[in-house]
């Protein structure tokens, strides 16, 4: 069965289903091909005729990853998906999903992001929505080409922000408060979500945020991304001076060039300390206009003082990257056993220069402490969770506490899947799909899995409801502040903890 739904952009029909509605492949922008390649996105004209959002969207272009079940992919990828109970007026409050996948990667329709059980179970409308990726959405051109080409920078970010400009628009045609709008997001997605608590042109687009493992300093300068950009010119064969190659190359051709990229690397400490990142270097870009400062400047000055905020991450955030396969350096499968603890170290001093023994002596005690038996893989992946997100998160909470009492931290602890409580074992629990091949692979086939998925569900819906996620599953959950630094922790058994980082954060202090 179909439903129809009349909103300013025209007439839409989507899918009836039992107990909800959803509409698939809701286009939000023009489609940003050909001579609009680098532009930023076009708000979307009116239908001329109904439109049937009965499929979902084409995803961005980008690599093929079996495990996310994306098989097509174009540049014409604008598009949202919307579930909701019933189009009606009841004005709902609406939670928007940013996907991750390192900003390289990943869809707003892939399976594990299906929001009919939260919207059905919350009473609220769901949305998730694509942005372009890579290249395409992240290269920074603007100083090597020409303006006359009229390239934009960090389209990507600019895509999300036109995604919320529409539900803004449009939503309430689907039963959604285009008011009570809270942004949830995970990896790149919640890194997304950091960089929009900082950009001018996305305020009055949200009113709450919830940073699921993603930092506020993952951004570039421009002089660093204008390096990347002045690589891929490099790679492609094309001179700045006369770029008219850049629209012509496939987007597989894209692709394959921006896979050589990620061996690039830069510098990401927040306090000047030199902390090397590579594999992940097309990011958002701190240019001065959509992006004025980095987001954790911008939160630590309050510029999102208004912007009631959950952030957290997982307890065991690497595993899922030293256990993915194709994993390559040093604890790859096929060196893993030939590591010394004097290999660990050198590894670490690349990342934090002149402290790479502290790290490995540290990060060594931790893990004897937490686990009977442990591997120097474990030690690194320890490290790591911290460096890329569990110290990130931790940093957004302290400065946005200093600003809003509405802060509130958590750390996923469930540990029945395969590798732990690893990088994305939340969002099966989130979004209620335990049960799904995907769900089960991060979070294993323990019934308790349904049950917290339940339990976490409440919380995320309670705060998209009241700025509280607070509720009879966890009791009340106090926000985190300097001096009672609360963290939820959800597994077997869901409850508040003083300080899950307090033991490794001392080493991290003026590095990130």
């Amino acid at each position: 069965m179909t439903v129809s739904v009349n909103t300013p952009c025209g007439e839409i029909i989507g899918l009836q289903r039992e107990g909800y509605q959803e509409f698939r492949g809701i286009p939000y922008a023009e489609q940003p091909i050909g001579v609009s390649r680098f532009k930023a996105p076009e708000p979307l004209l009116p239908f001329d005729e109904p439109f049937k959002a009965d499929r979902f969207g084409d995803s961005a272009p980008q690599d093929h990853i079996p495990l996310f079940g994306i098989t097509q992919t174009s540049e014409d990828c604008l598009y949202l998906n919307v579930w909701t109970p019933s189009c009606d007026d009841k004005k709902r409050p609406v939670m928007v999903w940013i996907h991750g996948g390192g900003f390289l990667t990943g869809s707003g329709s892939q399976l594990i992001y299906n929001g009919r059980n939260l919207a059905v179970n919350g009473d609220v409308v769901v949305v998730s929505i694509n942005y372009r990726l890579g290249v395409l959405g992240y290269l920074y051109f603007n100083d090597l080409i020409h303006e006359d080409h009229n390239i934009s920078a960090n389209n990507g970010l600019l895509d999300q922000i036109e995604a919320l400009r529409w539900v803004k628009n449009n939503i309430a045609a689907f039963g959604g408060d285009p008011e009570d709008v809270t942004l949830f997001g995970e990896s790149a997605g919640g890194m997304s979500i950091a960089t929009l608590l900082a950009s001018p042109a996305a305020k009055g687009l949200f009113k709450r945020a919830i940073i699921q493992s993603g930092g506020a300093d993952q951004v570039l300068t421009r002089s660093e991304a204008t390096e990347i950009a002045r690589k891929f010119l490099e790679i492609t064969e094309i001179d700045p001076a006369n770029p008219e190659k850049l629209w012509q190359l496939s987007p597989d051709q894209i692709v394959k060039a921006q896979r050589k990229l990620t061996k690039l690397s830069f510098n990401r400490g927040a306090f000047s300390q030199e902390v090397r990142q590579t594999g992940m270097v097309l990011l958002p870009v701190v240019e001065g206009c959509i992006l004025p400062q980095t987001p954790l400047s911008a939160i630590q000055q309050g510029e999102a003082k208004d912007i009631p905020i959950m952030v957290g991450c997982t307890r065991d955030e690497w595993n899922l990257f030293l256990n993915l396969p194709g994993t390559e350096g040093l604890f790859a499968p096929g060196n893993v056993n030939e590591v010394e603890k004097s290999d660990l170290i050198a590894l670490l001093e690349k990342s934090v220069p002149g402290m790479g023994e502290r790290a490995a002596n540290l990060y060594e005690k931790l893990v004897q402490k937490a686990k009977e038996t442990s591997t120097l893989a474990d030690i690194y992946s320890a490290f790591e969770g911290d460096r890329m997100f569990r110290i990130p998160t931790l940093r957004i909470a302290e400065a946005h506490s200093e600003h809003n009492r509405n802060a509130f931290v958590f750390q996923f602890n469930w540990d029945k899947g395969g590798f732990g409580a690893c990088h994305a074992s939340d969002i099966p629990l989130i979004f209620g799909c335990t049960d799904n091949p995907a769900g089960q692979f991060l979070c294993g086939t323990d019934p308790g899995a349904a049950k917290l998925s339940t339990i976490v569900q409440n919380c995320w819906i309670a705060f998209a409801r009241s700025s509280d996620p607070s509720t009879d599953g966890v009791g009340k959950w106090h926000a985190f502040d300097d001096e009672n630094r609360h963290v939820m922790c959800f597994g077997e058994n869901s409850q508040l903890h003083p300080d899950p980082f307090a033991d490794s954060a001392p080493l991290w202090e003026g590095v990130l």
